[in-house]
């Protein structure tokens, strides 16, 4: 048990990825629910009053009665709005219980349980939202996998709407090592448990990811959460070779004007396609 501890707190290598998957745990994804519910923080979505903001500002965006497709939707915050006002909405997520939770309140759109790194559409949506940083989150190999399947499900002229974080966001990392009890559980676990936490950067600090690892009675679990800072340039370099266009940059998904000095970056794409 203590080498396979020390093995888990060293530095993850360049996208490592968890020995532990959590979209589907039955007790973490309760977290996530409640953490996407909570109308007053920023935590697994933003805040709601930022959301519809969010979404009024996105609807001057979006073609009216258009079809919109949400990756990565959660419980359905964006996209219940967009349907309510009139879109054709479609949302995918990997949690089984965000999806359960948004069909529950939502009738109008068609949500779909499966990882977005893994739908074909063609030629199908006028609009593909990914929002929160979910982008940042990827891999390369992943990212660029998103970037041909997103521009193939557009028709010609869509757009992609997503927002990510910049290097602003990574100054405040807090890269000491610490340690948490939990006597009577916590997010990652039920039951009584310690947790560590560490987060590394890496690339210059571009790249950044926090460690958690979980010791409980029944055994040792970590999880890592990746993250990657944007800037405009970064971004278009990604996408550009795909065809897409850069349509529209802004400091956030409300469409605060651009300055170059914010945490987050919300770009508009268009699929040039003809």
């Amino acid at each position: 048990m203590i080498d396979h501890l020390f093995r888990l707190l060293q530095k993850p290598t360049l996208w490592q990825r968890s020995t532990e998957a959590f979209w589907d745990d039955e007790h973490i994804s309760k977290g996530m629910l409640e953490a996407h519910l909570n109308p007053e923080r920023d935590a697994a979505s933003r805040k709601h009053k930022f959301i519809d903001r969010s979404v009024q500002w996105l609807s001057d965006v979006i073609p009216a009665n258009g079809k919109v497709l949400d990756l990565g939707c959660g419980p359905g915050l964006y996209t219940k709005r967009f349907s309510d006002m009139g879109y054709d909405v479609t949302g995918v997520d990997l949690s089984k219980r965000s999806i359960a939770y948004a069909q529950s309140k939502d009738k109008k759109t068609e949500y779909i349980r499966k990882n977005y790194l893994e739908l074909n559409y063609i030629d199908k949506f006028h609009t593909i939202t990914l929002i929160y940083g979910d982008y940042a989150a990827l891999t390369p190999d992943e990212r660029k996998t998103l970037v041909g399947k997103v521009y193939k499900a557009l028709k010609p002229g869509g757009l992609f709407i997503l927002d990510v974080f910049t290097e602003k966001q990574f100054l405040s990392k807090n890269t000491s090592p610490s340690w948490s009890l939990h006597k009577n559980g916590g997010f990652w676990n039920a039951e009584p448990h310690i947790c560590l936490k560490a987060t590394y950067l890496y690339e210059n600090n571009t790249v950044a990811v926090d460690q958690y690892v979980i010791i409980g009675e029944n055994g040792i679990k970590d999880y890592l959460i990746w993250d990657t800072a944007y800037t405009v340039q970064r971004l278009t370099g990604e996408v550009s070779s795909y065809g897409f266009s850069l349509k529209g940059v802004f400091d956030d998904v409300c469409g605060s004007p651009y300055t170059g000095e914010g945490d987050t970056l919300c770009f508009i794409l268009e699929n040039d396609m003809e």
